[in-house]
């Protein structure tokens, strides 16, 4: 009887535990289902106020493309252009938009000495320069085709008077009262016919050395030697500035010489005179490049004083804007170095012109001729006017 009362109870003990573990598994099963419905439950709920928020997608308009043939579309974009022509200095491209009606009823192009100077008069004067364009976009100025080429046709032969840079009839190209003014400039023909390889520091107190002189370069179609171009600019500037009513004090005037670069800037400097203009060409191994830049010191040029170096800077912009504009050169700008010891040893404001390339055929072609001579020194003497004028 004991036996089997035991047995009994063993049975009965084992069926709990069947019945809690098969609650326990219901349990879990359970579970799983009710998390996988509040899950589903929440995304539905995200989709619904998402949905709920979100505006309905457009697609945005296109703006209308110009049509190039507009007229107004074509004086905008000669106008652009005539604007970059100004800013670049590009007496070429100016003259290009530009045109008037001659007598005979055609279109005639404005004459490059005209061009130049009205250029350089709008980069001058800010005034002059918005009434300009502001007449270019009136009922007066119309749109027309030259050729092939699109250009801007003005209502008056005298772009000058337009531009307020006109002159009066008769009067003569000198003002009255010199710009000048007694003012002296040094002018630096670049170079001499023998180099010398002996070496001088490049600034006071410099341990950095260079030759003191070279003998440049040489044209690459003219075959005239850099010193001897340089010397032919630098004489008929001084003519120029001489009769606008500067004095000049010249380093050289022959080529037989032998003055070192810092030699050069230390007799400017010594001189008395008010600024210094030196007179190079330049070369690249890229016979392609061709322009026109200036050379000053950097504003951390440790041999300059800061307040001249900030006057050769002023000076060197003035200059290479007004060389450009007289010229139609390529507008290189201003180059900033501290390793031109011409520069490093002056103690007054001083500019290095490069005038163009030698080593390209049409460039140096070009500066060997007496027209283009004339309008180099023409454009450096405006920008020492211009100087002299702030």
């Amino acid at each position: 009887m004991k036996k089997s009362s035991k047995t009994g109870i063993n049975l009965l003990i084992f069926i709990i535990v069947i019945l809690v573990l098969a609650l326990g598994i219901l349990a879990i099963i359970q579970y799983g289902r009710f998390r996988d419905q509040m899950e589903e439950k929440a995304r539905q709920e995200a989709r619904e106020e998402t949905e709920a928020t979100e505006a309905p997608t457009q697609t945005p308009t296109p703006d209308p493309t110009p049509d190039p043939s507009d007229p107004e579309v074509i004086r905008e974009q000669l106008i652009e252009n005539l604007r970059t022509a100004i800013e670049e200095n590009d007496v070429n491209a100016m003259t290009a938009i530009l045109r008037y009606t001659a007598a005979d009823g055609s279109l005639a192009a404005y004459s490059a000495e005209d061009v130049a100077e009205v250029l350089l008069h709008l980069k001058r004067d800010s005034a002059d320069y918005w009434n300009f364009f502001t007449a270019l976009r009136s009922e007066s100025t119309a749109v027309g085709a030259d050729g092939e080429a699109q250009v801007l046709i003005l209502n008056t032969q005298d772009l000058r008077k337009m531009t307020n840079t006109a002159r009066q009839e008769g009067a003569s190209l000198q003002p009255e009262t010199p710009v000048g003014d007694g003012k002296m400039v040094a002018i630096d023909a670049g170079h001499q016919a023998q180099g010398d390889s002996t070496q001088e520091p490049i600034g006071p107190g410099a341990s950095q050395t260079k030759a003191r002189v070279a003998s440049g370069t040489s044209g690459c179609v003219s075959k005239v030697p850099e010193y001897q171009l340089n010397l032919t600019v630098a004489i008929k500037l001084r003519d120029e500035l001489q009769k606008r009513g500067y004095s000049t004090y010249m380093i050289r005037e022959d080529n037989e010489v032998n003055v070192s670069n810092a030699e050069r800037a230390q007799l400017a400097s010594q001189s008395g005179a008010d600024i210094l203009v030196r007179i190079h060409a330049n070369g690249s191994e890229d016979s392609s490049v061709s322009g026109a830049l200036t050379m000053a010191p950097s504003s951390s040029n440790p041999y300059v004083d800061s307040q001249v170096v900030q006057e050769c800077q002023k000076l060197s912009q003035l200059v290479i804007d007004s060389f450009c504009a007289a010229t139609g050169a390529n507008n290189q700008g201003v180059y900033q170095t501290d390793e031109m010891s011409g520069l490093n040893w002056c103690t007054i404001p001083a500019t290095l012109v490069e005038m163009g390339y030698m080593t390209n055929p049409d460039e140096d072609a070009r500066m060997q001729t007496e027209e283009y001579q004339a309008l180099m020194v023409q454009g450096i003497a405006d920008g020492i006017d211009s100087y002299f004028a702030q």
